[in-house]
């Protein structure tokens, strides 16, 4: 048994005859492929794809167009449209006519039955005669109320009362973009307003010598004609309403505050209606 021969001994394996490396490369019959007849598949191809991409170019315009057709309207300000509750002779009266002037509508008056002071009727047909311009929206609703301080409902009916001279002037500030009259994004001048808006609001709660002669300082003490700055802002609007008020009733202001009040009425436009209530008296 251990002398039998080995089984591998009789196979015999052939050696490959195939020489690999100098075997055709493949691509040689790819480039064959493509310089035959097929050109012209190709040629379609490429003609194909860009009629694709030229409609895929008309379609996105069309979108784009369709998105343009569709976006809501850009909002800028709209009119104003307020009511303001105050008692007669509040300075909340003159700020009505002065946001009327500006806003270029129109101003209504009204009486509520809460009111039980006298309505002074000259005070109202000035009032009334802001309406001679070209506009046919009211946007300002004045309604005399047995009330101690001034408040605002913007878009009557939808909102919750918010009082003060100051609130007032603030929100139609931000709402219609006066940014000349009060303008957040400068922090300091911000913050000067805010300022004198804190004593006006003391004023128009009640006008004291002691408060009267405060702004007395700070104007007398400062280079330009205006409470911040130089050029007209709401802390300057809501001190010539208190002053104004102070005037209609027959009060007296010391004369730095009157002049300061003259020069104010005869500057910016809509601070011009003030002048129908402060001369002659």
């Amino acid at each position: 048994m251990y002398a039998a021969p080995k089984i591998y001994q009789d196979i015999v394996v052939p050696s490959p005859t195939i020489n690999m490396y100098s075997m055709r490369p493949i691509h040689d019959d790819v480039t064959g492929i493509l310089t035959s007849s097929s050109t012209g598949d190709f040629t379609d191809l490429e003609r194909r794809q860009d009629k694709c991409l030229a409609e895929m170019e008309q379609l996105q315009a069309r979108l784009n167009k369709i998105e343009v057709d569709c976006a809501p309207a850009s909002t800028g300000p709209g009119k104003v449209d307020i009511v303001i509750g105050c008692g007669v002779g509040s300075p909340a009266v003159f700020l009505g006519a002065i946001l009327a002037r500006k806003s270029n509508t129109l101003i209504k008056v009204f009486s509520h039955s809460s009111n039980t002071a006298a309505v002074d009727s000259g005070v109202t047909n000035k009032l009334l005669k802001v309406n001679r311009h070209e506009s046919d929206v009211t946007g300002v609703n004045i309604i005399y109320k047995d009330t101690s301080a001034a408040y605002f409902v913007d878009k009557p009916g939808r909102q919750v009362p918010v009082f003060g001279l100051s609130n007032i002037l603030r929100y139609i500030a931000r709402s219609q973009g006066y940014t000349a009259l009060y303008n957040e994004s400068n922090l300091n001048a911000a913050a000067a307003i805010d300022e004198m808006l804190a004593m006006v609001d003391s004023l128009e709660m009640k006008s004291t010598a002691q408060l009267l002669n405060e702004f007395v300082k700070i104007i007398s003490s400062s280079s330009t004609t205006y409470l911040c700055g130089d050029n007209l802002s709401i802390a300057d609007i809501a001190l010539c309403c208190c002053l104004t008020a102070t005037v209609v009733s027959g009060g007296q202001i010391p004369r730095v505050l009157w002049e300061y009040l003259d020069t104010v009425a005869r500057g910016e436009y809509e601070m011009r209606v003030l002048k129908a209530f402060i001369n002659g008296n």
